[in-house]
């Protein structure tokens, strides 16, 4: 282990934080700091491991690797698309892990909540999404999916240890949202600040899962 838990936790607060300040005031350190303090949340799913979940932390961490991929991505504009895909791809992992860790649970309330401001979300952005039309549709569906799965094992009372994924899954659809609403749609302002917390606590929730 290269860190403890609470070392860990202090290193991603004070990078996430810095990152930041960086994206605030402009500087070229945020083009640094925003991959560092995702790579550091990856580290740490791998190097505080949980070896009694067996594959679980190896298919979070992958998903996160992607994760880090899509922030590199998405540090230029040109390359959004290809953010888009490693995010996809992110989700498409965590859902995989999810499922692998509990099986497919139908939970239909869970849906019933997240399905409307899915949708909400969508039609709200949609008029302006161009040729991305249905690649965000697709990414919309798959995020569903895995926020679907996270909260069922949240409300697992046989995965007490996973009680904070809910919260992980659905600070990256608000995060995810605030991203489309202020490309597509308006600009918010100050809204980086608010996206990248978001984000972080996210993956970091998710990455926690893997060491428990």
């Amino acid at each position: 282990m290269l860190l403890s838990h609470s070392q860990f936790r202090i290193l991603i607060f004070i990078i996430g934080f810095t990152a930041i300040v960086a994206d605030i005031i402009n500087t070229f350190a945020f083009f640094i700091l925003k991959p560092f303090c995702s790579a550091t949340i990856m580290v740490y799913s791998l190097s505080c491991r949980n070896p009694t979940l067996k594959k679980y932390p190896l298919q979070i961490s992958i998903g996160l690797f992607f994760c880090l991929l899509g922030d590199i991505f998405l540090l230029l504009e040109i390359f959004f698309i290809y953010g888009l895909v490693s995010f996809l791809i992110s989700h498409l992992i965590f859902l995989f892990a999810f499922i692998k860790r509990q099986g497919w649970q139908w939970r239909p309330k869970i849906i019933l909540v997240l399905l409307p401001i899915a949708a909400a979300i969508f039609i709200f952005i949609s008029k302006d999404l161009g040729d991305l039309y249905i690649p965000v549709m697709i990414y919309l569906i798959v995020i569903l999916l895995m926020s679907w799965q996270g909260w069922a094992m949240t409300l697992n009372p046989k995965l007490k240890q996973h009680r904070f994924l809910g919260l992980a899954v659905s600070l990256f659809l608000f995060s995810d949202a605030l991203i489309a609403i202020n490309k597509f749609s308006y600009n918010l302002s100050f809204s980086g600040a608010l996206i990248l917390s978001s984000y972080w606590l996210s993956i970091y929730l998710i990455a926690d899962s893997a060491t428990r």
